[in-house]
């Protein structure tokens, strides 16, 4: 399977982006044995904090690690480099750490993290180019294009590349959207996320790609199974995107916050001690996201290689 770009987007904010980028990063990895790539195109720099931990982020920007130096390349309209730019290592599981020192790699997650600053960064790069007579829709394209042609040596490496993208349509999210194979929509069982989720497929529908029904894998996050819940998810499923592939509910947890603490940079957990029982719903939405992927390229990853 060559790989796909996938962005995690939504425009409403707090509905689970991260937490879902993460979790499919883990399961591919783990129970498919996928090499995934994760992009952070959020200067909130979560998935990258909840990968590396805040000192490990650190540590990416201290070394010249990151989607802000790709930015910079940009604005320096220097040829884009980005082997040098990536953190080969962002696994915290110990399962995926064993195979590793045993010379029998089965899965492995990398990362393009980001930093807090990547917004003083981004904003820099706007201001210049606006003041040039520039447009927001030329920049994103630029972008998108750089971006592509960053990724296309290093592709081969990986079965998937995630992209964390932030609530609102910056031209590096707007890049990110343009760039991307397929779309993976978080959302809350609310009205208002429901509402935000409706306006980010109709901007992409009429901005990015006409087809989006058949590429948005939409995943009900953060579930607390009540009534009112499950009357919003029911709208969701049959009315407000009933042409879309639906994966699996994930409940509301607290093991959910813990899984996506990372102590430190060097701490390492296994799959049951990162995810408890959730593990079963990383699982279940492994499993679905694959079948996805398998309906729409006519291929699939090699067949669970854990249980």
């Amino acid at each position: 399977m060559s790989a796909s770009f996938i962005a995690v987007a939504n425009l409403k904010g707090g509905v689970g982006k991260s937490t879902t980028t993460l979790m499919l990063a883990d399961g591919m990895a783990y129970y498919y044995g996928a090499n995934v790539l994760v992009v952070d195109f959020d200067p909130q720099a979560n998935s990258s904090q909840m990968m590396l931990s805040e000192r490990g982020v650190q540590m990416a920007y201290d070394q010249g690690k990151g989607v802000i130096k790709l930015l910079d390349q940009f604005a320096q309209d220097r040829p884009p480099n980005l082997a040098d730019l990536i953190l080969p290592n962002a696994v915290s599981l110990v399962e995926l750490r064993k195979d590793e020192d045993r010379d029998e790699r089965r899965g492995w997650i990398s990362t393009l993290p980001a930093h807090p600053s990547l917004r003083f960064t981004e904003m820099h790069v706007e201001e210049r180019l606006y003041s040039s007579g520039m447009r927001p829709s030329q920049l994103a394209t630029r972008l998108k294009n750089h971006l592509a042609e960053a990724l296309e040596p290093v592709e081969g490496l990986y079965d998937l590349i995630l992209i964390d993208t932030p609530p609102y349509l910056s031209p590096l999210a707007r890049a990110a959207l343009m760039l991307a194979d397929f779309y993976v929509t978080p959302t809350l069982a609310d009205p208002v996320s429901i509402w935000g989720t409706k306006q980010f497929s109709d901007w992409v529908s009429e901005n990015v790609c006409t087809d989006i029904a058949m590429k948005n894998y939409v995943v009900v996050t953060r579930f607390k199974n009540t009534r009112y819940a499950r009357s919003a998810e029911q709208e969701l499923r049959e009315i407000y995107l009933a042409d879309r592939m639906f994966g699996p509910t994930i409940p509301e947890s607290v093991q959910v916050l813990q899984a996506m603490d990372r102590a430190d940079v060097d701490s390492y957990n296994t799959m049951r001690g990162k995810y408890g029982n959730l593990r079963n719903d990383v699982k279940r939405l492994s499993e679905s996201f694959t079948n996805f992927l398998a309906t729409n390229t006519g291929s699939r990853l090699p067949e669970l290689i854990r249980s």
